[in-house]
């Protein structure tokens, strides 16, 4: 007896089509990076007074926002999520091994300060652009990161019930 082999080719047929589909959904969602803003040449005129030009008012968060991130470590990454609403900040950072931190705070005047509840872990960072960008520190050990705005569902999802008159 023959086998019939033309259903399974057209099932991995079907599936290395959508394979590519949603890699290619990836690639061209993702945002291009930011070119560097060239180097601007100042020129004054030796008998003008020097002047001082303001700096830009500070640009706040928006009222509720979400930002992730990841974070190159000796180790591996670990991603850092930050989610920010009315002022409040909360931020989780995890690397699926050995990291795992919730941190809690504020966020006013695109500034974002938080710290673990045992005081350990610390998140500063300020907004800049689209992203947040700043220091994280666990423990001992600091890193440099750049958590980008991201659209819903993306993010932190907090689950907050009511039990006897007070937030769990």
């Amino acid at each position: 007896m023959k086998m019939k082999t033309r259903g399974p080719l057209i099932t991995l047929g079907a599936v290395a089509v959508l394979g590519i589909a949603l890699w290619l959904g990836n690639v061209f969602q993702e945002q291009a990076p930011v070119a560097a803003p060239a180097a601007e040449s100042v020129t004054t005129p030796s008998a003008a007074a020097p002047t001082t030009t303001p700096s830009p008012p500070a640009t706040g968060f928006p009222a509720k926002a979400d930002y992730v991130g990841t974070v190159p470590t000796a180790t591996g990454v670990i991603t850092l999520e930050i989610s920010l609403d009315g002022g409040k900040a909360i931020a989780y950072a995890c690397d699926g091994n050995s990291v795992e931190v919730w941190l809690r705070g504020d966020a006013e005047d695109g500034v974002v300060n938080a710290t673990s509840q045992d005081k350990v872990s610390v998140l500063d960072g300020h907004l800049e652009g689209n992203a947040v960008k700043g220091l994280l520190t666990i423990g001992e050990k600091s890193w440099v990161f750049t958590a980008p705005a991201v659209e819903a569902p993306a993010g932190l999802l907090v689950y907050e019930r009511e039990s006897g008159g007070s937030d769990v």
